[in-house]
């Protein structure tokens, strides 16, 4: 028997996440947080007295530049919502008793957690997508009221493409999976949504202080931060920043060092990839060893 799900296993397991209230809840978070982002941050910043701040609010809500903080807001709370949606899609199937059923009927349990990440994968994307392509019009929008051009150009002359604009999503959707994985390994494990929601949210804010400590002592402390996760996320998101500028207004709590204090983008990227299959490794080991008694 295949241990990769079927069409049909694949199908209704994405049957099943749809018909949650769960994933239709965090997507209207989304659009909230889009919302907040380019009209409050952004459009309405703009319309303040200080020069300086205007500056920033006009690079969060004028295109191309509201690309990057987009993004960048997106990735972060783009994470812990993935890593709810992941936490929950995960430990209600043991609440339910429908593990053990599913396993009884024969399904193998590779299939069947592979079923169960596939389908969290898919509906998280069409979310962050929709969620995104929702703050790209409010970005139209805002732009237009502002009597401004609606425009990829900027002054200096390189701005986005449209590959660069795919390649921005990519990198941003990759700096969401890590959280995404821990959240899924958590829950699998402790078969409960409680842990897997609670860890991601706290490891997540615990991070950012941490890596702001460590920048701030220097040294040896700061080289420590190549190790983590969110470290290594900024210096992809830092790739994304239009023009070179990071100054813009992002409702992401965490620094943006300069590119000289990051790590490069590839090893960046690979560091990144071997936290995904830490989490999926633990995740599989554990669950194919486990007694699944409800």
């Amino acid at each position: 028997m295949t241990t990769w799900p079927t069409a049909s296993v694949l199908g209704a397991e994405l049957l099943k996440v749809r018909k949650r209230w769960m994933p239709y809840v965090l997507f209207l978070v989304m659009l909230v947080g889009a919302a907040i982002q380019i009209w409050l941050a952004g459009y309405a910043s703009w319309q303040g007295d200080d020069p300086e701040f205007q500056i920033n609010a006009l690079r969060t809500f004028t295109l191309p530049w509201s690309l990057a903080p987009l993004l960048d807001s997106g990735q972060f709370w783009g994470a812990i919502l993935v890593g709810i949606l992941a936490a929950s899609t995960v430990a209600t199937e043991h609440t339910w008793g429908t593990v053990r059923q599913a396993l009884i009927r024969g399904q193998p349990r590779s299939q069947y957690l592979t079923a169960k990440l596939l389908g969290i994968i898919v509906i998280a994307a069409v979310s962050l997508l929709l969620a995104l392509g929702v703050g790209v019009a409010f970005s139209v929008a805002a732009t237009a009221a502002a009597n401004l051009p609606i425009t990829l150009d900027i002054p200096t002359g390189d701005g986005p493409s449209v590959l660069g604009m795919a390649l921005m999503v990519l990198r941003s959707g990759y700096g969401i999976v890590p959280y995404g994985l821990l959240a899924f390994c958590l829950a699998v494990v402790g078969r409960s949504t409680t842990l897997g929601v609670a860890g991601i949210i706290v490891f997540m804010f615990a991070e950012s202080i941490v890596l702001a400590i460590l920048g701030g002592i220097g040294g040896l402390a700061a080289d420590a931060r190549a190790f983590s996760i969110g470290h290594n996320v900024v210096a992809l998101l830092a790739v994304n920043r239009i023009g070179g500028f990071a100054d813009y207004n992002a409702f992401a709590p965490r620094d943006r060092p300069p590119a000289s204090e990051l790590p490069d983008p590839g090893v960046a990227a690979l560091v990144l990839a071997l936290y995904c299959l830490a989490f999926l490794a633990i995740a599989f080991w554990v669950f194919q060893r486990r007694d699944v008694h409800a």
